[in-house]
């Protein structure tokens, strides 16, 4: 039976991550939290429910009234605001991160740099009168890049600082700037330690990555975790100074917004971390050593909520591409509507030749419920049974005809974000 999990608030892109981490898994039923209609929706349909917003005085309440009502085992905090906030407060679940007092500490930037003092190499942190500028300023409570600024005079800094008095200001690292993704086991030694560029970042988090090769950071990697006990999965971001050595930015008790670059090598720390806490001990294979990039970007997701019975879909230049290519887009999602909605599929062609034996070619000459060659002019119209059906097909002109005659929904091979949208 499968364990279940509740991820708040569920809408960000590290609760993203968590889900796509989870989602295929035989052993995590993923339920989410959230305070808003967002992409988690979308995700996990109608296993997202509400919570107040993190800040909010209810949101640890709603969150425990949830644990209560659907019998959640586990709770993964997706916002670092939700992870200080849910530590040691909820009763009946385990929550994946960290315990109070290293909550405490992690929740500042400031008593995390205290704590490390001596431990790693971090930069230079000015007390009022001594900076050296540019400086670079940042909220001593945040998440990501929200907030940080490089301050050029002090003139700017010090209307900064009387708009926000809680800024850490430091010395201007300009060098490579890299994520460490780790995890540590129950004792806090490092089981896993894998850098990556932070090649393009948006919103604090990094959208195009690159595996790094340094020995000195999985070494750096021990000894944080030594000195604050950390345990499951962590990160730590590190950047160059003007000397070329590495210096600290911040560690977080939790998986990294795009820790997914790990995932795709083969390492899923939210699977290892929720198998760890269920008791079990994790352990790690060495990703195979090839070259990557990791690229992220906003995609499109939809959900179809008129009911579709039929989809019918053009041949050339919908289901094979450029004469040869086949669009294994459309015919993975053609196989989830058949199998997985039982919804009725028509090829409805006019190809020059016999389609048949082009089918049989790619596999597919047994899976349309109705083959429809269309081979003396005939308008495609004719053939369509709306208002309930979905008509797929390159041709504008044949997609306005559909759509004027039988009122079924028209879709070109560009659009098959709306097709996807019916599973």
């Amino acid at each position: 039976m499968k364990k279940r999990v509740l991820v708040v608030p569920a809408g960000t892109e590290i609760a993203h991550e968590v889900i796509e981490s989870l989602r295929f898994s035989k052993f995590w039923d993923v339920h989410g939290g959230n305070s808003v209609k967002d992409h988690s929706e979308i995700l996990l349909g109608d296993k997202c429910h509400f919570v107040p917003f993190v800040i909010d005085p209810n949101f640890v309440p709603s969150v425990q009234d949830l644990v209560r009502k659907l019998n959640i085992d586990f709770v993964i905090p997706a916002h670092d605001e939700a992870l200080f906030r849910l530590a040691g407060r909820i009763e009946g679940a385990i929550v994946a991160g960290p315990l109070p007092d290293l909550a405490e500490v992690l929740k500042l930037k400031s008593t995390t740099i205290a704590k490390l003092q001596g431990v790693v190499p971090a930069p230079q942190v000015y007390a009022p009168g001594e900076e050296i500028f540019p400086v670079f300023c940042k909220p001593d409570r945040g998440q990501g890049s929200r907030g940080v600024k490089i301050v050029h005079d002090r003139d700017e800094l010090e209307r900064m600082r009387e708009s926000d008095g809680n800024l850490i200001v430091q010395e201007l690292l300009t060098g490579e700037e890299v994520t460490v993704d780790c995890f540590s086991d129950p004792a806090g030694r490092v089981l896993f330690a894998s850098a990556r560029s932070r090649v393009r970042t948006t919103g604090g988090i990094s959208v195009r990555s690159r595996l790094v090769d340094d020995d000195e950071l999985p070494h750096f990697a021990g000894k944080i975790s030594d000195a604050l006990r950390l345990t499951g999965a962590w990160f730590f971001q590190m950047k160059k100074g003007a000397d070329g050595h590495y210096k600290l930015l911040e560690v977080a008790n939790r998986i990294a917004g795009s820790s997914g670059f790990q995932r795709v090598r083969g390492v899923n720390f939210m699977d290892a971390w929720l198998h760890q806490l269920s008791g079990q001990a994790v352990n790690f294979h060495v990703p195979a050593d090839f070259s990557f990039v990791y690229d992220r970007a906003l995609y499109v997701k939809t959900i179809v909520r008129s009911e579709i019975h039929t989809l019918y879909v053009d041949f050339d230049d919908t289901l094979i591409l450029d004469g040869s290519q086949i669009n294994h887009r459309l015919i993975g999602i053609l196989y989830g509507a058949k199998f997985n909605k039982r919804k009725r599929i028509v090829l409805l062609t006019r190809h020059d030749g016999i389609v048949e034996e082009k089918l049989a070619r790619i596999g597919l000459e047994k899976f349309f419920d109705e083959i429809i060659h269309l081979k003396n002019g005939e308008r495609k119209s004719q053939y369509v049974r709306g208002p309930d059906a979905m008509f797929i097909d390159d041709s504008y002109r044949e997609r306005v005809d559909v759509a004027e005659m039988c009122g079924a929904i028209t879709v070109g091979p560009e659009s098959l974000d709306l097709v996807e949208g019916i599973l």
